[in-house]
């Protein structure tokens, strides 16, 4: 992903760091079929008593009775490692299509299933299947994948918020997984949740998957980023309002490392932070996605948002005090206009009122910081300032 295109500028008074977040996400590949239909029959779901499928969710939802069939077929046919899945009349190509793309960005725990679609030459009653890993090799990583997930999910206080929980799996993801291409595991849920390397999907996967696992609506949506290359993300439902989530860029890949890092820049944003600007949905004309227009981002919900200055700088010094007391050395706070943001940057250093917040910030806590070290990070795309502390 271009982080140039994004405009992150890093600057810092005796430090500095360089980051990028690596392209090459995968989507869904199509491959043709031209003799005819696979002949291997189809069977039935196996007896498996730990899967259940949730079939009230978004996408499933968008399609008809007819889509929601085939749907159903592919997907029990994937969970089987069946070769083929058989539907009881013949299926136009583009239909197959759209529910097998359906099938896999909706059904993330199927992560053996190969994002290659095998594209019949004609209406078809079968289409053939391919898996990334065989059904003995997947029986571990189904436990492990269910271990974590137990994990991370006893972790979270039972009366927590539904905001609550998105911050502690976007947190979880942002801080225990990092960006990779080479792995085996990359595109998958047990790379991002278990083995702690994914690219994108594999990001957008566990965040939808464990969304899932406790009734929160929430889906995967496959495109580009700026320069065409494929990018995927997530748009989730809080409070009756759709938001954009992407964990990747919320990860990025610095120089020298730092486990500890995270942000929130793609945490529950708006449509008109990022579509169309860094995040290009495909264009398959299969859905009408909702609308992501509330302004209740992350930095609104927890209080570093800046209508002026004089107020940003005040928010950046509070944010800084609250990210020390909970173990955390990034502090970020974001404007609501243009001219506030960039006032903000000169007071901070051009006249070098940032020695001063963070000499405040000494004086309330008893984690101590460097004064006259800190890195700063500029997003002009959402006019957010983000210092990164250097602790003493």
């Amino acid at each position: 992903m271009d982080m140039n295109r994004l405009r992150f500028l890093g600057a810092v008074c005796a430090a500095a760091a360089f980051f990028s977040i690596t392209a090459g996400c995968s989507r869904v590949e199509e491959s043709p079929v031209s003799e005819g239909d696979p002949s291997i029959p189809g069977s039935s779901l196996s007896a498996n008593e730990d899967v259940s499928f949730d079939n009230s969710r978004y996408i499933y939802s968008l399609l008809s009775p007819k889509e929601q069939e085939y749907y159903d077929i592919i997907r029990d046919a994937a969970m089987d490692f069946q070769d083929t899945a058989v539907f009881p009349e013949a299926v136009d190509p583009d239909t197959l299509r759209k529910v097998y793309i359906s099938v896999y960005y909706q059904e993330e725990d199927i992560f053996w299933l190969s994002s290659m679609f095998y594209r019949p030459a004609a209406a078809s009653q079968s289409l053939m299947l391919t898996y990334r890993f065989s059904k003995e090799e997947c029986e571990p990583l189904r436990s492990a994948v269910a271990a974590k997930t137990e994990e991370i999910l006893s972790s979270i206080d039972q009366n927590a918020s539904d905001y609550e929980k998105l911050k502690a799996f976007h947190d979880h993801l942002v801080l225990n997984c990092s960006f990779s291409m080479d792995t085996k595991y990359a595109n998958t849920i047990y790379g991002s949740l278990c083995d702690g390397f994914a690219q994108c999907e594999g990001y957008a996967f566990a965040f939808d998957y464990l969304c899932s696992k406790t009734g929160i609506d929430c889906f995967t949506v496959s495109g580009t980023n700026p320069d065409g290359e494929a990018h995927a993300w997530n748009m989730v439902r809080l409070e009756d309002m759709w938001y954009n989530v992407d964990c990747t860029w919320d990860d990025p890949i610095l120089s020298p490392p730092d486990r500890d890092f995270i942000r929130y820049y793609y945490f529950l944003t708006a449509d008109s932070d990022i579509i169309g600007v860094t995040h290009f949905p495909d264009s398959y004309n299969y859905f009408s996605y909702p609308l992501c227009i509330s302004s209740e981002n992350y930095y609104k919900r927890e209080g570093y948002f800046a209508d002026s200055a004089e107020e940003g700088v005040k928010l950046l010094e509070i944010a800084a005090a609250d990210a020390l007391r909970s173990g955390r050395k990034d502090a970020a706070v974001r404007f609501s206009n243009e001219r506030a943001y960039l006032s903000a940057i000169n007071r901070l250093w051009d006249g070098k009122e940032i020695k001063k917040v963070l000499q405040n910030v000494n004086n309330s806590s008893d984690v101590k910081v460097n004064g006259d070290k800190h890195i700063r990070y500029l997003n002009d795309d959402e006019l957010i300032i983000h210092i990164s502390m250097i602790l003493q």
